[in-house]
Parts: C-alpha cells; sequence; structure tokens
C-alpha cells in the first residue's frame, strides 16, 4: 500500500462553498465530540460541544460577516443574500451546539457547578464538575490549543481557500480579460483589506496580538494597490500577486517537521484498527492534520472516499481514537 503524504488541509479545506471552509474549526470538534460521545463521557463532551460553538462564533461569524458587508457595499445582491443565509445557517449550528453542551452537562456525573467559577475551564462559558477538575483541566488547555490553531487558520490561507479563489479570482479574470487593470488593482487591494480585517476580527479580537502584523501588513499592501491602481497603469505590476506570500513571510505557528509527520503516520498506520480497515484497499492517501495538542489523520481512497480517522496524541503518538 503506497501512502501519499499531504500536510495540513490541503484536500480537507477544497470546498466550492465558502461556507463549507468557514464552518471546518467546528468540523473538526466534531470529531472530538464524536469520541466522547461514544465514551460517554459527558463533560468532556460539553466542552467540545461548547468549542464547536466558539470556533463558529469566532470564526464563522467574523468571515461571513466581512464578506456579507462588501457584498452589499458594492452592490453583489446575490452573493450579499447568500452571505445572508449562510449566517442563518451558522446561527442555528451554533444554537445545536449550546444546547448539546448543555444537555451533556446535566448528564454528568456532578451535574452542574458554580457557573461563576474562575477556573480554567471557563474559557469557553461552560460549567464544570468539581469532581473531575484535573481530566477538564488537561482539557481545557488541549483546547485552548486547538482553538489558537484555528483562529488564524483561515487569514493565513486566505489566497488559497474560501473567498479569494471563489470570488475575487473569478472577478480580476473577468477583468483582465476586458484590460481593465485599475480594476484589477481595486479588486486585489479589496482582497488585501479582507485579509487584514480577518486578522482583526479574528485571532487579534480573540488576543492574539502577534497576529497585529500580519493585519498590518496587509492593510499596507491594500493602500499599495490603491496607489498603483491611481496610476492608471497599462500592464499588471509584478507586485499585484505580493498577497499571496506576506502570511508566508511572517509566519508565527511553527510547522510540525517532516519527522514529527512521518512518525505520527506510522503511528496511525501501524493501529490494528486500521490496517484491518485498510486491508484489500488500493491507492490510499493519508491526509494528517495538526490540532494544536494532536493529530488527526484520514485515510481514504478514490474507490470508497473516507476509509478511517485517526486521532493521535502529539506528545505520546499513541492512538487515542479510530473511526
Amino acid at each position: 500500500m503506497r501512502i501519499v503524504i499531504l500536510l495540513l488541509l490541503a484536500v480537507l479545506l477544497v470546498f466550492a462553498e465558502p461556507c463549507l471552509a468557514v464552518r471546518q474549526g467546528a468540523a473538526t470538534a466534531s470529531l472530538f465530540i464524536k469520541r466522547y460521545a461514544q465514551s460517554g463521557d459527558f463533560e468532556r463532551l460539553a466542552l467540545w460541544h461548547e468549542v464547536a460553538a466558539e470556533c463558529l462564533k469566532r470564526i464563522s461569524v467574523p468571515m461571513n460577516q466581512i464578506a456579507h458587508d462588501y457584498y452589499v457595499q458594492h452592490g453583489y445582491k446575490t452573493w450579499a443574500a447568500r452571505a445572508k443565509k449562510e449566517a442563518q445557517e451558522i446561527q442555528e449550528k451554533y444554537r445545536s451546539h449550546r444546547a448539546s453542551a448543555e444537555i451533556a452537562w446535566h448528564r454528568s456525573v456532578g451535574g452542574i457547578c458554580n457557573p461563576d467559577s474562575t477556573s480554567e475551564q471557563q474559557f469557553v462559558g461552560g460549567i464544570c464538575n468539581p469532581d473531575s477538575v484535573s481530566v477538564l483541566d488537561t482539557e481545557c488547555k488541549n483546547i485552548k490549543k486547538f482553538i489558537a490553531t484555528w483562529l488564524p487558520h483561515y487569514p493565513n490561507r486566505f489566497y488559497e481557500f474560501g473567498i479569494y479563489p471563489t470570488f475575487f479570482r473569478k472577478q480580476r479574470e473577468l477583468a483582465e480579460q476586458k484590460g481593465d487593470y485599475v480594476r484589477v488593482l481595486h479588486l486585489e487591494a479589496d482582497a488585501a483589506a479582507m485579509c487584514a480585517a480577518q486578522y482583526e476580527k479574528i485571532p487579534v479580537a480573540y488576543g492574539l496580538r502577534s497576529y497585529e502584523k500580519h493585519r498590518d501588513a496587509y492593510r499596507q499592501y491594500a493602500a499599495h494597490l490603491r496607489n498603483l491602481a491611481q496610476q492608471n497603469p497599462s500592464t499588471l505590476p509584478p507586485s499585484v500577486d505580493k498577497g499571496k506570500w506576506i502570511s508566508n513571510s511572517l509566519a508565527i505557528q511553527t510547522v510540525p517537521s517532516q519527522q514529527k509527520t512521518d512518525t505520527i503516520l506510522q503511528s496511525a498506520a501501524s493501529d490494528a484498527r486500521v490496517k484491518a480497515a485498510l486491508a484489500g484497499q488500493n491507492g490510499v492517501h493519508a491526509y494528517p492534520t495538526f490540532q494544536g495538542f494532536a493529530w488527526i489523520i484520514t485515510f481514504s481512497n478514490h474507490s470508497r472516499g473516507n476509509i478511517a480517522t485517526v486521532i493521535v496524541d502529539e506528545k505520546t503518538t499513541e492512538v487515542l481514537e479510530v473511526f
């Protein structure tokens, strides 16, 4: 069996609809929801429902609002209506996760405790069982890492997924076909400004101040492009595509080494349950994604699609769950 390694979210985030990409943080949290639902660990199940809700609130809502405001401002009525519909869907999912979290808390052994507690597990607004503080504290530390990993994810990949390829790139192609380079520059400036807004409204708003330099860099780049547009150029300047590389030059998150990735993949592929699931399958691909404290590896091929999903602990490389 040949396993082809594709790092990060090269496949998981290639979606035709921006709303699907926006929800991926909550969707990933749902794997941990599934894990604790199966084991009957209602306290951690409640926490992860709250995490899913938190991802929707802190990532999906502002991203959707930023896009909606842009569409309205520039008269894209169809796109604005679509964004409005997506906002309603996001709110429905948010309410669903919050309701599920409350049910899980009530089903937990310890029940509900003081919601005014300053315990670390309150960071997503949840309520805790004082009889399992150590377990929840550990889980909350993991969750903080998870959220800190996801908050900058979409701004960092603005030019790869979501609104840029599905909207701005297509609008640019139409403008280039007409030779309207001023419009191309304005579109790229709008895109850069939107990327800056995502940094401002998501990681920076959460308190990750290290991403202020990303926000500022894209604001400056947007201003630069608008200045170029005022010169009414007859050709596109080379800097028109600089936005795709700015986040790389300002990288903050450490990319896991290839050696670490290979170790995680080997651990996942060596699990007896995974071996059984992959037996007889051809052309299997492994897609490892780091979640801040654990890895999720998806094994799939063209004939069956998703064959197995594995959660592996980052520190111990132990397989925690196989779906």
